[in-house]
């Protein structure tokens, strides 16, 4: 008696495994956009707290040394550790930090996330504090 061996898979086996991983990488895909989003978040909510305990101690030190509380014009600079791709004047490439003047009393905080959004924080030199995330533009 003859045996007969089908080997290899049929074309609508194919198909209903394409499918099957079409679906899969649907559900996916935007899940990983969100985990990505909410990283980026995450270490911006990081940086701008070192920032706020960075312009409180300098200002308790300036309170120490002059008796005056007064607080940084660039509180980058007052960071025991700056965040990487900090360049202080033109924000223009993903990952990078920087300070935006703004006017006499205040200037602006901008990161550049990897999908090129901005975001900013305000940040008056009088009071040293910054405000809350705001898309940029």
């Amino acid at each position: 008696m003859k045996k007969l061996l089908k080997e290899g898979f049929t074309l609508i086996e194919l198909v209903i495994i394409m499918v099957v991983l079409g679906i899969l990488a649907a559900v996916a895909i935007p899940k990983m956009g969100n985990t990505i989003t909410s990283s980026e978040e995450a270490a911006e909510d990081s940086v701008i707290a070192s920032l706020r305990s960075a312009v409180e101690v300098y200002a308790m030190d300036q309170v120490v040394a002059n008796s005056v509380k007064s607080y940084p014009d660039n509180p980058f600079e007052e960071m025991d550790k700056v965040p990487e791709g900090y360049g202080a004047d033109v924000v223009d490439e993903d990952g990078e930090w920087g300070l935006e003047a703004h006017n006499a009393l205040s200037c602006h905080i901008v990161h550049q996330r990897n999908d090129n959004t901005k975001y900013r924080w305000s940040y008056t030199y009088s009071t040293g504090a910054i405000g809350d995330r705001t898309v940029a533009y």
